[in-house]
């Protein structure tokens, strides 16, 4: 449940996503094909397809690839989910720029299905300081399969690349107690990386919070979700396709879908605007089709419907803005940091832009 959205908001909305993570993907558009039945996305997946093609790249254009190098260094994450079994076998020209750059991603790419195609191939053809950042394992799935050979799979990779953490997702509190869910882990607390492990009801149906006592953090507190539809706090992450920035996934892979920002040359200034702007134009849609009947009622959501309208009724940003105060982008942060290198200054309250005569913040909360 959120509570005190005014400082929900600063604390870990806002702009806490660009502080985070970005996913980065050589594709204008997203997809994957390792047909997972968890997939919350298969749809989106298939829907696209008609006309998936144009959005591939035929050729890297070296002048964006530079822009991509600065981008990152703006982020404390850049992660990757590309199907690279797919590109190995239907856009090599793509995989091989994976296997020179794979190096620079943190890869969250495999999840049940796309573990068993893809670790091969970390393993024999990506170098060996390549990092896992996440591996995600539905409990359907693990009592499906044989999970002796998954761990064995798992070895050999947390052996060679490292593994960051294990995800869970599970359909019931019942699934905590599934033998091969304990086995897992168990298998993560023997190689020390169940710290950062965590868990989440499957997105498939609609949210629900699991007692898990403890056995993992619960991921979904700012994931509702209806039907295969997710209704995120906007939060955690950041998408890159190619030369377009995105906000969620969903977003990311349909085909008609408007880029909140399309660059050749990275301007951090834009960039952030319509980062903001963009979620509380998302924000707003979501909470127009909550009230509107469009979204199941339930009351495991309601507080997140209600924060998003909240937002979008509250906050406003300003595109001349010359001040970033400290409370939504804090020194430690690497966005931060990279900005007082070019255009802006340090102080004790925040980012001032150089040459600055009237202060005008980014963002203003209305009834805070």
């Amino acid at each position: 449940m959120i509570t005190d959205f005014p400082k929900y908001f600063l604390k870990h909305d806002a702009l806490n996503n660009v502080q985070n993570e970005v996913i980065f993907s050589l594709l204008k558009r997203y997809n994957c094909f390792a047909g997972c039945k968890i997939c919350y996305t298969q749809k989106d997946f298939e829907q696209a397809l008609p006309r998936f093609k144009q959005f591939i790249p035929y050729q890297i254009d070296p002048e964006l690839e530079k822009e991509w190098f600065k981008i990152f260094d703006y982020f404390y994450c850049v992660s990757n989910i590309d199907d690279i079994f797919w590109m190995k076998h239907e856009q090599p020209h793509l995989y091989d720029w994976y296997q020179k750059h794979g190096h620079k991603f943190q890869w969250g790419n495999m999840t049940d299905n796309n573990f068993i195609r893809s670790q091969p191939l970390f393993i024999n053809e990506f170098a060996p300081e390549t990092r896992i950042y996440e591996i995600s394992f539905s409990a359907k799935w693990l009592e499906q399969i044989n999970l002796d050979d998954i761990v064995s799979m798992l070895d050999v990779l947390n052996n060679r690349n490292g593994i960051n953490k294990i995800k869970f997702i599970f359909d019931s509190e019942k699934d905590y107690e599934l033998p091969s869910v304990k086995k897992l882990f168990n298998w993560s607390n023997d190689k020390g990386i169940n710290e950062f492990n965590c868990s989440h009801h499957n997105f498939m149906g609609k949210m629900k919070h699991l007692d898990n006592d403890g056995t993992a953090s619960i991921q979904s507190d700012f994931c509702a979700s209806d039907d295969g539809q997710l209704f995120n706090v906007l939060g955690q992450s950041d998408y890159i396709q190619y030369d377009n920035f995105f906000l969620t996934l969903q977003e990311s892979i349909n085909i008609d879908s408007i880029p909140y920002y399309n660059f050749t040359q990275f301007d951090h200034n834009v960039h952030l605007y319509n980062m903001i702007q963009s979620k509380i134009n998302i924000y707003k849609k979501w909470a127009g089709k909550y009230h509107a009947g469009e979204i199941t009622n339930n009351p495991e959501a309601q507080s997140h419907f209600e924060y998003f309208d909240w937002v979008s009724k509250n906050v406003t940003v300003n595109k001349n803005f010359n001040y970033i105060p400290m409370d939504i982008m804090p020194s430690n942060k690497r966005y931060f940091n990279k900005l007082k290198t070019l255009d802006w200054t340090a102080t004790e309250l925040g980012l001032i832009k150089k040459d600055t005569t009237t202060v005008i913040p980014l963002m203003e909360i209305n009834n805070g």
